[in-house]
């Protein structure tokens, strides 16, 4: 009989690996590369409409600033809490803001090698001529901002919240256990011009994990006991958890400056009702908000002309 359960494992694990080493990069449990998904944030982000104008941005880096090592309660571990490819997730949501019409932006992260490119660029054109003998055009100059996007990942809070339940009965039993973790992102505008704060934002995301594990104990005979367990355990990716702040927080930049009218929207009957969209989720009475404000604006015009009656 143990010889039989033996040689069945045996089977299923050559099925799933393959026994070829191309087989193995091509089975049930590997799986192939694919585009990263759409999250929520992602979607709002991009479904923005027009601006009346696009706005010419600069972004030089952004960091990782919790200073936070991987959350592990057996050795240490210096690997970094969230990633640090923070500037790549922003320059790509800035890019992909109302289908790429909102921000014009300019590559700083990599200034150096764009510099030092140039530079061989312009000297290459400067020591030798084109096919009919003449001199090379030298480069256009290089894009620049009016305004700079600043921030980083500012916390990265583990275990905030933690629990679970389990019980068992009869020999069957089973549990589940849960972890909550925040992430916290702060953006800024700045212009490049005067070198003013006009706006600042944050936004945080929720990291869920979950584990559940089932077991089953049961006396076949006096001497022979029988015990079964299966379980999963499910962890939200950290990087995806970033990426969705970041854009939310990019999404909430772009209407904080529509309603300081540092910015418009280019059909602005769409403007407003995705305004009052934001209002709804930042302070979930923006629509109240907007009929109140117009209830003033009836008063004032009722009231002036009271005065000129008067």
């Amino acid at each position: 009989m143990k010889t039989k359960v033996v040689v069945l494992l045996l089977v299923s694990i050559a099925a799933l690996c393959g026994c070829s080493s191309r087989s193995f990069y091509e089975n049930a449990v590997v799986s192939k590369a694919h585009v990263t998904d759409r999250t929520r944030a992602s979607e709002i982000l991009m479904g923005l409409p027009a601006p009346a104008k696009a706005v010419s941005v600069v972004v030089y880096d952004f960091q990782d600033q919790t200073g936070q090592f991987k959350n592990n309660e057996k050795y240490t571990e210096y690997s970094s809490a969230v990633t640090r490819g923070g500037y790549s997730i922003l320059v790509k949501s800035l890019l992909d803001t109302g289908n790429g019409d909102w921000f014009t932006v300019a590559e700083r992260g990599a200034l150096k090698n764009l510099l030092q490119e140039r530079q061989i660029v312009k000297v290459t054109r400067g020591e030798y001529l084109g096919n009919n003998n003449q001199k090379l055009p030298g480069l256009p100059p290089m894009l620049y901002g009016g305004t700079m996007i600043e921030g980083g990942i500012i916390s990265y809070d583990s275990n905030i919240q933690t629990g679970g339940m389990g019980a068992v009965y009869l020999g069957i039993g089973g549990s589940v256990q849960y972890r909550r973790d925040l992430v916290t992102v702060y953006l800024r505008a700045v212009s490049v011009e005067s070198g003013r704060v006009l706006l600042a934002v944050n936004s945080s995301k929720t990291i869920y994990s979950l584990a559940v594990d089932g077991n089953f104990l049961r006396y076949l005979t006096v001497a022979n006991l029988f015990q079964s367990e299966a379980g999963f355990t499910q962890n939200e990716p950290v990087q995806l958890a970033v990426r969705q702040a970041i854009e939310t927080g990019v999404y909430s930049l772009v209407m904080e400056g529509a309603l300081k009218q540092l910015w418009e929207f280019k059909d602005k009957r769409a403007g407003e009702k995705a305004i009052a969209e934001y209002l709804v989720q930042r302070d979930g009475h923006g629509k109240a908000g907007k009929v109140q404000d117009s209830d003033n604006q009836t008063n004032k015009q009722k009231n002036k002309k009271g005065k000129k009656t008067e």
